[in-house]
């Protein structure tokens, strides 16, 4: 299958989530056998480019099987185009809409209740030209299906490739592993306020004052974090890292945290979840819809705690650091569930799945 595949950009060394899905999407899809087209700047090893000149990309366009595009705040200009002109442009390609997040994420960007609004009748304006959405979480399907006003759904979560993530990976060495202490990683970028980093703070601050409290050391990755020099002496921060050495970084840890504020988060299928289970980590996070339906399976909901509880946070880490067992049955059942289930191939099997029958 020729597939167009616009608004996805990969740049080799960038830390984002984005940049992980778009690599991991067009490496699943040639591995396939799918033929991937994308638009400069993209880096992608695997992808073929586009022509940068619009009507070259257009007759481009007019040869593909399937436009496939990856949605964040707004409709690109190009695919309001090939909408609104589609039968002149492109003919009867099918156009598929990967929804990652909702608009009300502009909220937490700055962005006005009215610009937001314009944003969702927009969506709902252009959907008629929609064949198909891929959305991944069941509380994204449904506000995509109910408020955007499109019929076709897919739900296709997120996963982790479980032969780069792996528990046996050698770890590195800044992380000191103790028997006596508890690893506790958190990988985000504060400059996203969905992320709920003040709830590990407060918890890294109560268990500093606890009598076992030293047996609980967070380590912290990611970006913008500005005020890590007034953090407890028991948080460590190392900055962003490239995805292909992350595994190395995960293996050294015993639990990861996945930790929000509710709102447009409730919508999301978190990455860092999939590659601390795929790394053998036991997790704990706060009610998440994705996280929840994920926990009932391994039943492990015990370990979902609200999130403004940093007593609840703290309680839970140092059970675990006295309870070494339940951290093993609960990472080997993690582990387990993404190399069956929540893993990029089966995600983007799915997804071309179900593409070609709207193809046929």
């Amino acid at each position: 299958m020729r597939v167009m595949y616009a608004n996805a950009v990969y740049r080799k060394g960038a830390t984002s989530g984005r940049n992980v899905h778009v690599y991991q999407f067009i490496h699943n899809a040639t591995m396939l056998g799918h033929e991937v087209w994308t638009w400069p700047p993209d880096e992608h090893p695997d992808a073929h480019r586009l022509p940068s000149s619009r009507l070259k990309q257009f007759a481009q366009l007019r040869r593909a099987d399937v436009i496939y595009v990856r949605l964040e705040m707004s409709i690109p200009r190009l695919i309001r185009w090939a909408i609104s002109l589609r039968h002149f442009l492109i003919g009867s390609v099918p156009i598929v809409w990967e929804f990652n997040t909702v608009p009300e994420f502009g909220q937490l960007l700055g962005r006005s209740e009215a610009d937001i609004q314009r944003v969702i009748e927009e969506f709902k304006s252009y959907g008629c030209g929609c064949d198909l959405a891929i959305c991944v979480s069941r509380a994204l399907a449904d506000y995509v299906r109910d408020k955007l006003c499109i019929k076709r759904v897919l739900i296709v979560p997120n996963g982790s490739d479980p032969a780069l993530f792996r528990p046996d990976v050698p770890p590195v060495r800044r992380v000191q592993r103790k028997p006596d202490q508890l690893n506790v990683v958190w990988i985000g970028s504060c400059d996203l306020a969905w992320h709920n980093f003040a709830l590990l703070y407060r918890a890294a601050q109560l268990l500093w004052k606890r009598r076992n409290g030293s047996r609980v050391a967070f380590h912290i990755i990611g970006r913008d974090l500005r005020l890590i020099r007034d953090m407890p002496p028991n948080i460590n921060y190392y900055g962003p890292k490239d995805y292909e050495i992350l595994p190395r970084w995960l293996s050294a840890m015993d639990v990861g945290l996945c930790l929000y504020h509710s709102g447009p988060a409730d919508y999301g299928s978190p990455l860092k979840l999939f590659d601390y289970m795929a790394s053998g980590l036991a997790v704990v996070g706060t009610f998440q819809p994705q996280l929840r339906e994920i926990f009932e399976k391994l039943g492990q909901t015990d370990l979902l705690i609200p999130p403004n509880d940093a007593e609840a946070l703290a309680d839970v880490l140092l059970d675990l650091a006295l309870n070494r067992k339940r951290i093993c049955c609960q990472a080997y059942a993690g582990r387990q569930i993404v190399i069956d289930f929540y893993n990029w191939h089966r995600a983007v099997r799915d997804t071309f799945r179900e593409i070609e029958t709207i193809s046929t």
